[in-house]
């Protein structure tokens, strides 16, 4: 499937230096999508040019599909899941395949990696921790085949009860750019539970997806049962609306999830959501100071702020309130913003030139609404798409920078008076996808665990994740919960089968 014959060999790619097998699948051609075990190019014959965001330079292409394209790998997936070459597999056999996946992921973290850096300009020793995720959750939910059981419900002497736990049928997903190399946070749980899949991946992050689905080839998945079709806003609106699919899951923008909501319902498509952030955290003044300011920092810096659990607000309490703005701006003071590739960068590029556009345009907007800019940071290489980080001061939580997602390296500090007053300011947005606590006080620690609305709540910490945890939003940031035992209720249905007793 694909050629590892490399070893450790390396190959320049647009002035970076790759995995020579990344370097080879990107030179192979036009990236092609993988409908039903093979390698296809659009039928329409589209591409689409990858440009890396760290230097603004075109580096290869990948096939720009169509709804035709789309239909294609549904009708792939559906015979996939009607003949049950794989939902039929022995469990034990479907869990050996998903582990062998789960090695092949972890032997070849340094091509994806590779791969996301280039077309998604991460960080690159990030983009090796993003793959490992992908390995992590593919290794949990591998275990589960053989553990999914349903019941016999006590009905009277007449009758016995079946209740069966069974897969859906055929799985669409739509992952966003900011962490392509992540895909099987969603796929996993789908596969493990004896579905098909298509995915659409980002038209700007394609590259991981093709390499992963043909991984997962190589791994014993069987032809059809993973499929990834490429392309812009046109195949996933065809992903939507298409009838051979069962169910969707959604990461992206809340105005896009409340189009594809809607447009779902048309069908009676169940949705999983996982939509925009902007989450706060609370430090209280009795917090260790040094931990606080090094993790309310490193969560909006962190993939140059394009991450959905961004704790873009931070709520300090007054009394603390202008030291750790000091400290804040202190720690950042010497961060190296630069290209994905060199190991002295500690924020990378964002992923368009638009999306630079629309950071800064928030930037301005704080200025103008009143917010104190308390630091900008310098940008010295050239050619792509930098965003320095930002921290404003004095911000209210009526301003546009603490209502709105930026997803961009744009830190807002608000001040607080007392426990009640932080809560009601946290909870004061349309979103609920995270929040974090800093404080000494267990009790208070506690309190602000049961009043804050949000679907993961981090106490001095920020940012944990592990496969066996379930994650998702409340409120504008979505429903359903991927990860953790949770996600796969979300890809399964129950069937009652009663038996009469003659």
């Amino acid at each position: 499937m694909i050629d590892h014959s490399s070893g450790d060999s390396t190959t320049i790619v647009d002035g970076a230096t790759v995995a020579d097998e990344a370097a080879r699948f990107i030179s192979a051609g036009v990236v092609p999508h993988v409908i039903g075990g093979e390698r296809r190019e659009s039928i329409a014959g589209g591409q689409r040019e990858l440009v890396n965001p760290s230097t603004g330079n075109t580096f290869g292409a990948v096939a720009d599909g169509t709804a035709e394209d789309l239909d294609a790998a549904v009708q792939a997936a559906r015979q996939a899941y009607d003949d049950g070459r794989w939902r039929h597999l022995a469990p034990r056999e479907q869990e050996a395949r998903l582990h062998r996946l789960a090695d092949l992921l972890e032997q070849h973290k340094e091509v994806t990696g590779d791969l996301d850096a280039l077309d998604a300009g991460i960080l690159r020793r990030y983009a090796s921790y993003i793959s490992q995720y992908s390995a992590n959750a593919l290794r949990y939910y591998a275990g589960w085949p053989t553990k999914m059981v349903g019941q016999i419900p006590p009905v009277g002497p007449d009758y016995v009860v079946q209740e069966r736990v069974e897969p859906i049928g055929v799985m669409g997903v739509i992952k966003p750019w900011n962490g392509p190399g992540a895909i099987f946070a969603q796929v996993a749980p789908a596969l493990a539970a004896g579905n098909s899949v298509v995915l659409k991946p980002a038209e700007h992050s394609p590259l991981s997806a093709t390499y992963m689905a043909l991984l997962a080839l190589e791994a014993g998945i069987p032809p059809g049962v993973f499929n990834v079709v490429h392309g812009d806003g046109v195949v996933g609106s065809a992903l939507v609306a298409h009838r051979g699919v069962n169910r969707l899951s959604f990461t992206g923008s809340v105005g896009t999830g409340r189009a594809l909501a809607a447009a779902a319902a048309q069908t009676f498509k169940k949705v999983n959501l996982e939509l925009g952030g902007k989450s706060p955290v609370l430090v209280f003044p009795d917090a260790d100071l040094e931990t606080a300011v090094a993790a309310a920092t490193t969560t909006v810096w962190n993939n140059s702020g394009q991450v959905c659990t961004a704790g873009t607000r931070t709520l300090v309490h007054r009394s603390i309130y202008d030291e750790f703005v000091d400290e804040a701006v202190r720690v950042s003071q010497d961060l190296t913003v630069g290209n994905a590739f060199d190991p002295a960068s500690q924020l990378g590029p964002l992923i368009t030139p638009a999306q630079l556009a629309k950071v800064r345009s928030y930037v301005e907007l704080g200025k103008s609404e009143g917010a104190t800019m308390r630091f900008e940071g310098s940008v010295s290489c050239s050619g792509g798409n930098y965003q320095a980080p930002v921290i404003f001061a004095d911000v209210r939580n009526d301003m546009t920078i603490a209502r709105e997602e930026i997803f961009g390296p744009v830190m807002s500090i608000i001040p607080f008076d007392d426990e009640a007053e932080a809560y009601r300011l946290a909870n004061d947005s349309e979103f609920g996808l995270a929040a974090g606590v800093f404080t000494t006080d267990i009790a208070r620690a506690n309190r602000a665990a049961a009043a804050l609305d949000a679907g993961t709540v981090w106490l001095n910490c920020y940012q944990v994740t592990d496969a066996a945890v379930s994650y998702g939003g409340a409120k504008a940031s979505g429903y359903g919960r991927s990860l953790g035992a949770p996600a796969l209720e979300e890809y399964t249905r129950r069937k009652a089968v009663w038996s009469r007793n003659y």
